[in-house]
């Protein structure tokens, strides 16, 4: 385990624990490919004692393919423990399933060991363990807490992913830009719509050709329709002239499950000076809330930053809890990793020091029904000094 997945001990000691147990599968669990780096549909085991090597328990079948691709060394089999003879003791399988995981705590750790399990730990299997006399201390953010901050590997998988976001997205700018404009303002391909379910299917094989996969629907936004942070386009939607056309990209690397994330706000033809003033005060806000982040930076402070900017200008936002229908809606950031969205976060509840190698993104965004929306986005590296733009993309508006 390297030096961060090791910073896992200091974490349990110092939340009063002796050791962490996770029992689910690494398809869908970030936690458990974090802290294994084995891919796996069915659920196994991890246990880690504080100051001692972790070890993980597969079904037979896993076996050979954990011992060749896991992270954690020390592989070890159901069978190990006679799995088959203790669930059929049981009552029910699913219990029997949930006893199988205590005897192994109880094997490994000892009675009376005070075990620390995440928020999706099963509550049978909780029940069990205590029945069995271990200390169960349910924790929220244990993992999540050591995955924070990246080593140089997991910076080095964001920004392959975030190189192919970059390279796909100005093949598809470029071919907007040379669409022609036909009747009502509609871009026009090949003599055909442009429509938002086409933009779609460029980006989704792009982004497979180069080993990326787009989990998450992608935003392609254009209009009004723009001006909703989150409406990620309907395939008939179409592109047209002189209207803002939002793109956040975020695909996973398919082979190593990073996460990047990006967002572009461009303009075939002429912005409206409504349109333009809102991209410049976006520009402006996210240059400005760059400037602030550093380690040890509070995520709030960053924040109020970008809000200080945004009002000063004109626009709304939801700072202090203030109800809105344009302006700015949503948090500044959010962590990328194995999660498009993870922590840290940063926006007004961000009491917390962000940290020296946290991976986040810069958002801010400008949002009007009767124009459109207008949001950038960078994904940054945090140093001690100041941070590492991932993103070499530069943002203009008309094209």
């Amino acid at each position: 385990m390297n030096s961060l997945r090791g910073d896992l001990d200091g974490i349990l000691a110092e939340k009063g624990a002796e050791a962490l147990l996770l029992y689910s599968d690494s398809y869908r669990d970030a936690n458990m490919y974090y802290l294994t780096g084995f891919l796996a549909p069915d659920p196994f085991i991890f246990l880690k004692k504080v100051d001692a090597d972790p070890l993980i328990v597969v079904k037979q079948m896993e076996f050979p393919r954990a011992q060749k691709q896991s992270i954690v060394k020390d592989v070890r089999s159901y069978l190990d423990y006679n799995y088959i003879e203790t669930v059929k003791s049981a009552k029910e399988p699913q219990r029997g399933a949930m006893k199988f995981i205590a005897k192994v705590a109880e094997k490994e750790l000892g009675v009376g060991t005070k075990i620390c399990v995440l928020s999706d730990f099963p509550v049978i299997a909780a029940d069990v363990l205590r029945e069995e006399g271990l200390t169960v201390i349910p924790m929220f953010s244990v993992v999540e807490e050591a995955r924070e901050t990246k080593d140089i590997g997991e910076v080095e998988e964001i920004k392959a992913v975030q190189a192919v976001i970059e390279d796909v997205t100005s093949e598809a700018i470029e071919l907007i830009a040379n669409s022609d404009v036909g009747s009502n303002g509609t871009l026009l391909s090949n003599g055909e719509p442009l429509t938002v379910g086409k933009l779609k299917s460029f980006f989704g094989s792009k982004l497979l050709e180069n080993g990326c996969l787009p989990e998450e629907d992608i935003i392609v936004a254009c209009g009004t329709k723009s001006s909703d942070p989150h409406y990620s386009g309907e395939p008939e939607d179409k592109l047209k002239a002189d209207q803002p056309i939002m793109l956040d990209i975020y695909p996973r690397s398919i082979q190593k499950r990073y996460w990047s994330d990006m967002t572009r706000t461009i303009v075939k033809g002429r912005a409206s000076p409504k349109l333009k003033h809102m991209f410049e005060t976006v520009s402006e806000a996210k240059n400005a809330s760059l400037d602030a982040i550093q380690a040890g930076a509070i995520g709030s402070h960053v924040y109020d930053v970008c809000c200080d900017i945004l009002e000063m200008a004109g626009y709304e936002t939801t700072r202090g809890g203030k109800k809105i229908t344009k302006g700015m809606p949503h948090s500044l950031g959010h962590g990328v990793g194995l999660q498009i969205h993870e922590s840290p976060t940063i926006n007004e509840l961000s009491t917390s020091p962000l940290r020296e190698h946290n991976v986040v993104t810069v958002e801010p965004g400008l949002y009007d029904p009767t124009v459109g929306g207008v949001r950038l986005e960078d994904i940054i590296e945090i140093t001690k000094s100041g941070y590492n733009n991932l993103t070499k993309m530069e943002t203009w508006l008309e094209i």
